[in-house]
């Protein structure tokens, strides 16, 4: 008998054993499936950053183990089933998450994700559930049934067995994580949610990023310090002295002239002169190039926020949050934004967008960006609807109807952004656009969206023509931000002709900007590098007015050779050099061969330090507790 109970003990053990191990390998197996499905790391697998993150993903599961094993006795086995479901769903959210948002889900985003914002983008966010993304699931109903079979036979642990075995696994996980964890770039943390998931794993960044919320907000002293002031005066003071005073080309060209702004959804500068079949994608706007300013060396530098971002950006020239939006997240600060300036100077102020007033919360963070009145859905009849799956006032529409809601009897500024465009492109494919081989394919149905957009232009450039508005006001027309992420790269590559390489992708994350100035006939290419954040700056001078609080440059006035852009990530893009902050790594821009990163390090650290002040600026609310100039 006593042979026979201890027969059944082994195999219950070995049963345990091998339940616990399955607990492990499959959650494993999903991380990896998360880490490389999203491109965030990508081959060769067994580089130095793929072993640091399998080795560190593998330690903090030996950890959440060893507290399972402590914490739970008769119902370890349900509370391992339970921890395994609540990461698998972790898992599913941020690979959808981050295959639209090229983020991970933290708790800002989170907070700022309402139910009419998820209702909203579920379509495209939802859109990049794929099927082999099953494989989340497979082990599901296996470790069910486990849990069934286990807890029929399932005995107590004594304490001092249980802290034993937890103990053991806690070291293990420990010593191995120690072992992995200074070999990452741990400042490139503070600029980069995705390099501590790419270098530590994707359970890491989930608890480093809880632990720096948490130290930010509830531990840090968010005082407005008289460091903190140094630390702007210090950055404005250096951006003032690169500045050439005997450099003024076109400044004031526009001078007391209308501000129309359009803000161009998803629109990525490939399409720009693009031909398929001998057919122009963008005909109109490759037309409003031929006689104006084209600025082909701009770059998105939007992050969690997407187009708020944009929007963010090209009215205030600072930087986005880092994680999250700030339009969600400090919509009652004090900005010296461009609405602002301009209406310290007479002119009225327009914000238009055929959307819901709450989405992206711009019903609130448009106020305070100075903007007189934002006409919104509500203000529009709903006549015609195109992309976004058929559920977004059609860009015709929005265009046709807009200019009889503006005053232009006196000088004005209107900020348009559109939306037909949007992700999902799906609404497109039987749009009447030949995209050849394209087809039913995911950049055939960009390209349509994208020449519709187009066609919306050319009908709102005409109205301006007509209006005489459109050699009486100074016209700016920009992309918001990518198209075509990662994930999609081969079919764009395949359109472009091109092979992959990570300095050739950076290059294809470009945005049109094309300014017209009144009366302009002369077109010119402008090809300083620079991002959305020196659009202010830039029409600043055109106007002819002072942006002092502008992090951004003027893209008229300064030196090709100095031209460079800061990416939210940490990222910095130079006529010299493409320097990849979750890399660590530095490339030659033209011929993209590999450069000594020491010799460029100070350089680097100067660029990004950009980020930090903006931080402060927006973190502190520095213009309002206590920062002037």
């Amino acid at each position: 008998m006593d042979r026979l109970k201890n027969i059944i003990n082994q195999r219950f053990n070995l049963a345990e054993t091998l339940y616990w191990v399955l607990f492990i390998i499959c959650l494993m197996l999903k991380c990896l499936y998360f880490q490389f499905t999203t491109r965030l790391n990508t081959d060769p697998y067994l580089s130095s950053v793929n072993i640091t993150m399998l080795l560190s993903s593998f330690s903090i599961l030996l950890i959440i183990s060893s507290i399972i094993a402590f914490a739970f006795n008769k119902l370890r086995f349900a509370a391992l089933f339970i921890i395994n479901l609540i990461l698998t769903v972790l898992l599913i959210a941020d690979t959808n998450f981050f295959r639209y948002y090229y983020n991970l889900i933290t708790i800002p985003v989170l907070f700022q994700l309402d139910i009419k914002l998820m209702s909203s983008v579920n379509e495209s966010i939802l859109s990049q559930f794929m099927i082999k993304d099953l494989i989340y699931l497979i082990d599901l109903p296996f470790m069910l049934m486990g849990v069934f079979l286990l807890s029929k036979n399932v005995r107590k642990i004594h304490i001092s067995r249980r802290a034993y075995r937890s103990v053991a696994l806690l070291v293990v996980g420990a010593v191995t994580f120690l072992s992995v964890f200074h070999t990452s770039n741990l400042n490139s943390f503070a600029y980069n949610n995705n390099y501590s998931a790419k270098s530590l794993g994707v359970f890491f960044s989930h608890y480093y990023n809880t632990k720096l919320l948490i130290e930010e907000n509830l531990l840090e002293d968010d005082s407005f310090t008289q460091e903190d002031k140094d630390s702007i005066i210090a950055l404005y003071e250096s951006k003032e002295s690169e500045k050439n005073v005997s450099d003024s080309r076109l400044t004031g060209i526009a001078k007391d002239k209308n501000l129309i702004v359009v803000q161009m959804e998803a629109l990525q500068q490939f399409v720009i002169n693009l031909k398929i079949n001998s057919k122009e994608v963008t005909p109109n706007l490759n037309k409003l190039i031929g006689d104006s300013l084209y600025f082909d060396n701009v770059f998105y530098q939007v992050a969690g926020g997407n187009t708020s971002d944009a929007e963010f950006l090209t009215n205030n020239s600072l930087y986005p949050a880092k994680e999250g939006a700030i339009y969600h997240l400090y919509p009652e600060n004090t900005y010296h934004s461009m609405a602002n300036i301009l209406k310290g100077k007479g002119y009225n102020t327009y914000s238009l967008h055929g959307f819901e007033k709450t989405f992206w919360n711009r019903n609130k963070m448009h106020m305070t960006l100075g903007f007189d009145r934002f006409f919104n859905e509500e203000d529009f009849v709903l006549d015609d609807f195109a992309g976004w799956e058929g559920q977004a006032l059609s860009d015709s529409s929005f265009f046709r109807q807009s200019l009889d809601k503006i005053d232009t009897s006196k000088p004005f500024y209107s900020f348009f952004v559109t939306l037909s465009s949007h992700h999902p492109f799906t609404y497109f494919e039987d749009f009447d656009f030949d995209v050849g081989e394209f087809q039913g394919t995911y950049i055939g149905n960009y390209l349509k969206a994208a020449n519709y957009l187009d066609k919306c232009i050319g009908e709102f450039i005409a109205d301006l023509k007509k209006r005489g508005l459109y050699d009486n006001s100074l016209l700016v027309f920009y992309g918001d931000h990518s198209a075509v992420k990662k994930i999609e790269a081969e079919g764009l590559l395949q359109l472009l002709d091109m092979e992959y390489s990570e300095q050739e992708w950076m290059k294809l994350q470009k945005v049109p900007l094309i300014i017209h100035y009144p009366n302009q006939s002369k077109s010119e290419v402008i090809s300083t590098i620079g991002g959305q954040i020196d659009i202010l700056p830039t029409i600043a001078n055109l106007m002819d007015f002072d942006a002092p609080y502008a992090l951004g440059k003027d893209l008229l006035n300064h030196d090709d050779d100095k031209g460079y852009v800061i990416l939210r990530d940490g990222s910095v893009i130079t006529k010299d050099f493409i320097y990849f902050n979750d890399l660590r790594e530095i490339y030659d821009f033209t011929d993209g061969k590999p450069l000594d990163l020491k010799l460029y390090s100070d350089k680097i650290t100067s660029y990004i330090n950009e980020l930090s002040v903006s931080d402060i600026i927006i973190t502190k609310d520095a213009f309002k507790h206590g920062f002037e100039k």
